[in-house]
């Protein structure tokens, strides 16, 4: 491969920053490979590959973009045809099998110092070839990948053949990079009010592992599922009776399984779209829009209704779609220091049956096969196939958020959910139930064994007042052991399964097995930043390092730059070392979020008469600003702490920055996240990550982090 030498650079897009701003969070991670394969019945022949490879990269000039990256700065240029030779790559098989191969292959990220930025590589499995090849989203999509394939198996059959690579019909010339038009003032105006006033916290599920490290590792997971029959059909007489795509059918129900596990009212999923305009639906490049569908889930809607909905969101998007989103990520309202994506966390989206049947390289057939890059920048990705016979999931999770079991049974669920809505459309959404079979046995099972074994019996109830599903937390209700009097006060409400109940609260939820799991008290479950924390579990891993007698944790108020935060306070020694042991452990078992915003260590917690820390006296403390101590206001570096602030202040355009002002709360994103990184570094004389910054979103802590990285 060439090194860029004199080609014209340029800036690069929003769109192109954004895509880079994901590779700084994670820079060990291919999250922004795009990796398709193809399985060979047979032997394809090395050289003319090779060669029909190059004639290929040489004729697009997408596929010569390079791009370079300093500092807080991204440049593209184009290299020439005759700068780019590619090899074809051998990949090593694996003792797991050829999938795990692939997998290897495909997640191998790219550095963006002046190099192409794909490979291609062979894979011999058996009596078969399979053929792979790994392209960086910045220059290629889902589509170009189908253009790429047809262009590399046409080419290949001409070399085979002792031809041109290109018949003379179809021009010598390099195909320019597709120069998108800019966005019109109607579209951008479109999409400000179709997200004004969007919660991004609404999008917060109430399954899953509630991990949202500050600094992750984007792995992800993938599930194959075929909707069953009775799924399918149900999807394709709804489109016909409401006059909806069965894409637009399959969106509103996403929105309605998010909902059951505790996301909304106020949804937005995202749904990419090609943006290649009349003329251009073969250019390969990064030529993809995802549009973030907005819409509510009522319960007291029907879901005729809730489609209804979706479809004019659904179609007013498309028809705004030349307005690029990222453009739009400063002026939509982030809810902390996340590295999630402000606009969703889920995405949707429908794929027509390929196009690519009786595909061949010279006399062997090919056919796709799977091939992931083992990482997921969302929490799930909720991917329909369709044929005229069939619709498939692939269903890609980000294993942080989600783990296999949770998204195993979000799966199951769908398709049931699915199944049962043939004849539900004029339901209310209250009335349509989610659930599968296996999870109404796991509720009876889990409450019938608690009966039998004499134990207190109970069930998790979701916000919306239904009984939980398996895996969901909610609030844990008693169940009586015998109907009491008719006037009796002492009873919250009465199940229709199980009769009279007490609420307790208690966080909870129930098992896919059946097991009842008590998470902690649901009045000490705070949101921070967006992200649900317990408070009782964080006091609980501060507690238990070694050295700390007590902890207690509350949220400070905003002050006048509504900024808020966690403020922890510990019965401990002076130990210089503890505040860094214990981000490690808080960074490695709880969401980013969970971290303090400032530490204040103390020989004794204040006590109230029943002997527990007086949670009041410590938020009045809070709120006095009395964080003396370790990691208090009174820090040992005022100066690097006095440029943080004048730093903050300069890249948000503000005056009114404090030590606690969290970047993220006042307005802060991942580009402008980008250059306090860079910046700061240059304060400290130490390497900043981006991930850095999202792990310390305030000039004090930021500041705690780098006399930490000096030493």
């Amino acid at each position: 491969m060439s090194l860029s030498t004199g080609a014209t650079a340029r800036t690069a897009s929003p769109k192109e920053r954004s895509l880079w701003m994901l590779d700084r969070l994670v820079p060990d991670a291919g999250a922004n490979n795009v990796p398709a394969a193809l399985r060979i019945g047979g032997r394809l022949d090395r050289p003319a590959l090779r060669t029909a490879l190059t004639a290929v990269v040489r004729r697009h000039d997408a596929l010569r973009t390079v791009f370079h990256a300093a500092d807080d700065t991204l440049t593209a240029s184009v290299l020439a045809p005759g700068e780019t030779d590619l090899d074809v790559q051998e990949i090593a098989p694996s003792a797991d099998g050829p999938q795990a191969a692939l997998t290897a292959f495909a997640g191998t990220p790219f550095a963006l110092d002046g190099r192409p930025l794909i490979r291609v590589g062979l894979l011999a499995d058996g009596d078969d070839d399979v053929l792979c090849f790994v392209v960086h989203h910045l220059v290629f999509d889902t589509v170009s990948a189908g253009v790429f394939t047809r262009s590399l198996a046409g080419a290949y059959a001409r070399v085979l053949r002792g031809e041109q690579p290109y018949p003379a019909d179809e021009g010598t010339g390099p195909v320019p990079v597709l120069d998108e038009p800019a966005p019109r003032p109607q579209s951008t105006d479109f999409w400000r009010d179709h997200l004004a006033g969007f919660d991004p916290g609404a999008l917060e599920t109430d399954c899953g592992t509630g991990h949202n490290p500050a600094r992750p590792t984007l792995a992800g997971g993938r599930l194959d599922h075929t909707l069953t029959p009775a799924a399918t059909a149900a999807v394709r007489k709804l489109a016909k009776e409401l006059r909806a795509p069965e894409a637009v059918v399959l969106l509103a129900a996403y929105y309605l399984l998010l909902a059951a596990h505790g996301a909304g009212p106020d949804l937005v999923v995202g749904t990419p779209v090609n943006v290649r305009g009349d003329g251009a639906a073969d250019a390969i490049g990064y030529h993809v829009n995802t549009l973030p569908l907005r819409t509510a889930v009522d319960p007291g809607e029907s879901f005729r209704a809730l489609v209804t909905r979706t479809r004019n969101v659904f179609f007013g998007a498309l028809s705004h779609a030349d307005a690029p989103v990222d453009a739009l990520l400063a002026e939509v309202a982030r809810p902390g220091a996340s590295w999630r994506g402000s606009l969703f966390r889920h995405v949707f989206n429908y794929v027509p049956a390929p196009g690519d049947a009786g595909l061949a390289f010279g006399d062997a057939p090919a056919r796709p096969e799977p091939a992931e890059s083992g990482y997921c920048k969302f929490d799930l990705e909720l991917n329909v196939l369709a044929t005229p016979e069939t619709l498939s999931l692939r269903v890609v999770h980000g294993t942080e958020a989600l783990a296999e079991a949770d998204a195993r049974a979000l799966v199951r669920r769908y398709d049931a959910l699915l199944s049962g809505l043939g004849e539900a459309a004029d339901r209310t959404v209250a009335e349509i139930e989610v659930g599968t079979d296996a999870d109404r046995a796991a509720l009876r099972t889990g409450y019938e064994e608690a009966v039998r074994a004499g134990g207190t019996a109970g069930f998790v109830t979701s916000a919306g007042g239904r009984e939980a599903l398996p895996g969901v937390r909610g609030e844990l209700c008693l169940v009586a052991t015998s109907r009491p009097a008719a006037d009796d006060g002492g009873y919250d409400g009465e199940h229709p399964q199980y009769g009279p109940y007490r609420r307790t609260g208690e966080l909870a939820r129930r098992g896919y097995d059946g097991t009842l799991e008590v998470l902690g008290r649901a009045d000490r479950r705070v949101t921070v930043h967006g992200v649900p924390v317990q408070l009782d579990r964080l006091e609980a891993l501060l507690a238990s390092e070694d050295g700390v007698r007590a902890a207690a944790v509350v949220l400070r108020k905003g002050d006048d730059t509504d900024t808020g935060g966690l403020v922890a306070f510990l019965a401990a020694p002076d130990d210089p070392q503890l505040l860094d042991r214990l981000r490690k452990r808080i960074g490695a078992e709880l969401p980013a979020a969970a971290e303090p915003g400032s530490f204040v260590v103390l020989d004794a917690l204040p006590t109230a008469a029943d002997g527990r820390p007086d949670l009041a006296e410590l938020e009045r403390r809070a709120a006095a600003g009395g964080t003396t101590g370790a990691g208090g206001a009174d820090d040992a570096d005022g100066q690097l702490l006095a440029d943080l602030v004048e730093l903050w202040n300069d890249v948000l355009e503000r005056d009114d920055v404090g030590p606690q002002a969290n970047f993220f709360e006042l307005g802060g994103h991942s580009l402008l996240a980008a250059k306090v990184a860079q910046r700061s570094g240059k304060l400290a004389g130490v390497r900043v990550r981006l991930a850095d910054v999202f792990a310390n979103p305030t000039p004090l802590t930021l500041a705690e982090h780098l006399r930490a990285a000096r030493a």
